[in-house]
């Protein structure tokens, strides 16, 4: 395979991400390009213009071809309101483990922060607890991946070791029951007769 500049700098694009976590949609690569000439980002000096959206695609589909990257459809929902659509979304081959396993950790580690703290909606705290059976679905996937990020086992996962760490003390010290969210109490109908003139 000839590594051309588009890609060799779409492959760097794809290594170092946007702040999200990968893998990345043809648009959001095409967005990281233009972001790096408009603020000159190291390494992108060979980049001399932005590829536009077939350059993009057709790059993404040659280096998914020669097994440099692997391509996944997710269904995409959109904020703003649209209809919901299949995108493939790309990563590099060889972190393919590496990101499932550092997107399941964070997931997790979201979840129980969720679970154990809530969310603070303007000052009110919303959204907290979990069932019982759901705490110890939690406790072995989180017993799980302290075992699949152990820095003994494998090197690269320390953050994600850390936060398997954080997530088994926030289950040991206990996950609140969810409050309910409305009256136990049901209405019950008023037996008797109308006051209509009957």
């Amino acid at each position: 395979m000839k590594m051309t500049t588009n890609r060799k700098l779409t492959l760097l694009a794809i290594s170092q991400g946007n702040g999200d976590e990968p893998p990345y949609s043809a648009t959001e690569i095409g967005d990281m390009l233009r972001q790096a000439i408009a603020y000159g980002w190291q390494g992108y000096e060979a980049l001399k213009s932005a590829p536009n959206k077939q350059q993009v695609h057709r790059t993404l589909r040659d280096l998914w071809r020669d097994g440099v990257i692997v391509g996944t459809r997710f269904k995409d929902e959109p904020y703003g309101g649209g209809l919901p659509c299949w995108v493939i979304r790309y990563q590099l081959s060889s972190e393919v483990e590496y990101n499932f396993i550092a997107t399941t950790c964070n997931a997790l580690h979201r979840k129980v922060d969720k679970a154990k703290h809530g969310i603070n909606f303007f000052g009110a705290v919303m959204d907290m607890g979990l069932m019982p059976d759901e705490v110890t679905a939690l406790s072995i996937e989180v017993k799980r991946l302290l075992q699949r990020t152990h820095p003994d086992k494998v090197q690269g996962f320390g953050e994600q070791f850390k936060q398997m760490i954080q997530c088994r003390d926030w289950i040991k010290s206990g996950i609140p029951l969810p409050a309910p969210t409305h009256s136990t109490e049901q209405r019950q109908p008023k037996t008797g007769r109308l006051n209509n003139g009957e």
